[in-house]
Order: structure tokens, then C-alpha cells, then sequence
């Protein structure tokens, strides 16, 4: 079997920095797409700029940043006037569960993938910030709508946890395993797509042009998903999330000229995921 690697930079539209950098490491290196994040100051620029340099997007749902584009999560508290609550109490707040959780969730997923479409009428995929598309609560109206509104590729973020020295980080990729395995069923239901194999989560504390090369040299057959967050760290970026110093060292890592050469002579094939369909 080939082996085909999409290379999927998230939080475009995060901030003018991230979004410099995911170009930059379009142009230079090998992201071959970006996940958007939509209602905030710079994702229509951040859309129009990627149309312009032909790289494809999906939508990177947000839950736990920036303000809702709908009524419904402050009217079940997982927003104030602020906008969305801290992932802590996001995810609280998710287990709660209820008839009205659910009504809100879809909601805004509909408003959130309805502005997305409005300004990416072909959609790459679809993916969540801190990946709470696998949540229980989330999952199947994340699916369904998703579904409805003509996503065909989906995230599904299972990973090994070998190699990984930091325990957070270790519980986080085991977490998502079983929300994961738990899901599957949902998943295969649903009709959407996703990757033969993820990889990104275990290189978050570290990416660098060695750990990828090492990657790529152990890229099973079929299609894997790389996660990456390369960016021009800047204060608005900062201010979205946490540890955002080492995007810059990702940024350079992804733009590494050894890692094509690697590819070229491997013979591994760098797409989107909707490339081809």
C-alpha cells in the first residue's frame, strides 16, 4: 500500500502570528492543510489568505476559547459574558449532561460549521480544539451535524503512548484511546472518514526536525494524519492558549528540507484528505 501523510496545521485564525506561520509552513514545508477556527478577529483573512495559496482547510471547532456564535452555551453554562469557560470546567460541565446540553451543543456546532461553510464552501475535514469531539456528550450531535452539513473527514486522534516521558501528556493520549475505542461504533455509523493512523499528540512537547524524520521512517502503509501548531508566537496567540513559545520551533522543524528528501526517496505521498476525492 502507499504511504499518503496529511500534514494538518491547527488553529489558523487564532491570531495574525499562527497565521503567518501555518502559511509559512505551507509554503515552505509540508503542511498540506490547516484546521480554521471561525469568529475570531482573523479567520476571514486567515480563509481568504489560504485560498489564495491553495491550501485546503477544514474547520477546527472550538468549545473552550473565544465567544459562541450562538445563545445556546451561555444558556447551559459553558460560557459567560467572557465567552467559553476554561476546558476544566467545560469538561464539568459536559458530564453534567442533559436534554439542554445537547440542544445547545448543536446549536452551536451548527452556527460554527454554517460560518466555516461561508467561507470554505468545500470543507478538507473537521476537527475540535483539545479534540472534544470525542466526549461522550459531543460526540454523536458533533457527527451527526457534521455529517448533515457535508463533511466527509473527521479526526480521530488514537495514538501510541510509548516514548512519552511527561505523565500528563501520557494520560491525555490514553484518554483519548478510549474515548476513541468507545466512539468507534458512532463513528462507523456516522459514514464520515478519517485516517488509517494519527500522529502529533506524543510530539507536542517536542517536535523537531529529528522526531519527524524519525516519524516518517516508521510511517506504517495507508493514511496518517500529523498534527502540528506551527506559528510567529505572538500576544494574541498567548493569550488563546498555552505552551505557545515551542510553535515557533515547530514552525522551523516543519520547514526542514531533509524532511522532503526523506519523503522523496521513501516514496511517501503528501496530500489533503478530500485530495483525490
Amino acid at each position: 500500500m502507499t504511504r499518503e501523510l496529511v500534514v494538518v496545521a491547527d488553529d489558523l485564525g487564532a491570531s495574525p502570528g499562527s497565521n503567518r506561520g501555518i502559511f509559512r509552513a505551507h509554503r515552505e514545508g509540508i503542511v498540506s492543510a490547516a484546521s480554521l477556527l471561525v469568529g475570531m478577529p482573523t479567520s476571514r483573512g486567515a480563509a481568504c489568505g489560504a485560498a489564495e495559496q491553495g491550501l485546503p482547510l477544514g474547520l477546527h471547532f472550538r468549545l473552550s476559547a473565544g465567544q459562541p456564535l450562538s445563545a445556546g452555551p451561555r444558556e447551559v453554562g459553558l460560557a459567560d459574558e467572557k465567552g467559553f469557560l476554561a476546558l476544566p470546567r467545560v469538561v464539568l460541565r459536559l458530564a453534567a449532561g442533559g436534554a439542554a446540553l445537547e440542544e445547545a451543543l448543536r446549536a452551536e456546532l451548527r452556527a460554527q460549521m454554517s460560518a466555516f461553510l461561508e467561507l470554505v464552501p468545500r470543507p478538507d475535514h473537521i476537527n475540535s480544539h483539545h479534540h472534544l469531539h470525542l466526549h461522550p456528550a459531543l460526540l454523536g450531535p458533533f457527527l451527526d451535524e457534521a455529517r448533515e452539513m457535508g463533511f466527509l473527514f473527521v479526526r480521530w486522534p488514537v495514538e501510541e503512548a510509548g516514548g512519552i516521558r511527561n505523565p500528563v501528556r501520557w494520560a491525555e493520549v490514553q484518554a483519548f484511546r478510549l474515548l476513541a475505542r468507545k466512539g468507534r461504533d458512532q463513528l462507523a455509523g456516522s459514514g464520515l472518514r478519517t485516517s488509517d493512523h494519527f500522529r502529533g499528540l506524543a510530539l507536542m512537547d517536542g517536535l523537531s526536525a529529528e522526531s519527524l524524520l524519525e516519524v516518517l521512517k516508521e510511517l506504517p502503509a495507508g493514511r496518517t494524519e500529523l498534527m502540528c501548531h506551527p506559528a510567529e508566537p505572538d500576544d494574541e496567540l498567548r493569550a488563546f492558549s498555552s505552551g505557545v513559545d515551542r510553535r515557533g520551533q515547530e514552525l522551523r522543524a516543519l520547514c526542514a528540507p531533509e524532511l522532503r528528501e526523506l519523503m522523496q526517496r521513501e516514496g511517501i505521498v503528501l496530500r489533503s484528505f478530500r485530495q483525490g476525492c
